[in-house]
């Protein structure tokens, strides 16, 4: 009868009965369904203890019946009941922006940065150094903390472009500025003390 009453969408209440690697089992009244990994939360987490525990009473979303199983597979999500932090934190990120974030996963083609909960940008294996660089996890580490440029923001396809060679180039141009080259100010002052403060040219 509880079978029968549930469908694709609906919104239900449920109990946490055991988690796996691949994610966690949820006793809706008499049927077990299966929260995936990838639907408890919108922030990208290793394992199922990081959000939910046994006993744990949570509402979920009704993601997909398979009633030709034996038992019957139901497939759950519990941050499609929430609401999903990337429009609200997308919205504030502008183009040319330098920002901080947390690495979350290394791919051979780039790192996973989390810029907020539920947010990340890909920084492409071409943008991490002015340099080739033939392995990523050569320049950056799982959980470190990067400051990072923002080169795209496409919120429909949610994909978000980070490059951490043009932040660093940013900021090693800014520390220049702030703190010239020392040989310089040594001739200017040289300069200074033998024509006095009306230095024509560059060195003016």
């Amino acid at each position: 009868e509880l079978l029968e009453s549930l469908e694709v969408g609906q919104t239900v209440p449920a109990v946490i009965t055991s988690l796996q690697n691949y994610g966690a089992f949820a006793d809706l009244g008499g049927i077990d369904g299966l929260i995936h990994i990838s639907d408890l939360s919108y922030q990208r987490i290793r394992h199922p203890s990081e959000v939910v525990k046994e006993g744990d009473q949570v509402n979920v979303k009704i993601l997909k019946i398979d009633r030709e199983q034996d038992p019957p597979r139901i497939g759950l999500g519990v941050k499609q009941t929430l609401e999903d932090p990337y429009a609200a934190e997308v919205g504030k990120l502008d183009v040319g922006a330098t920002v901080t974030g947390r690495v979350t996963k290394l791919m051979a083609f780039g790192a996973f940065v989390e810029l907020a909960p539920g947010v990340e940008g890909l920084i492409h294996i071409s943008e991490l150094s002015p340099e080739r660089v033939q392995r990523v996890s050569s320049v950056v580490k799982p959980g470190e903390v990067v400051t990072v440029k923002v080169l795209s923001v496409d919120a429909d396809q949610r994909r978000i472009g980070l490059s951490l060679k043009a932040a660093r180039a940013e900021e090693e141009k800014k520390s220049f500025d702030r703190d010239e080259d020392p040989h310089m100010r040594k001739l200017k002052a040289q300069l200074r003390k033998k024509f006095g403060d009306n230095l024509k040219g560059g060195l003016g």
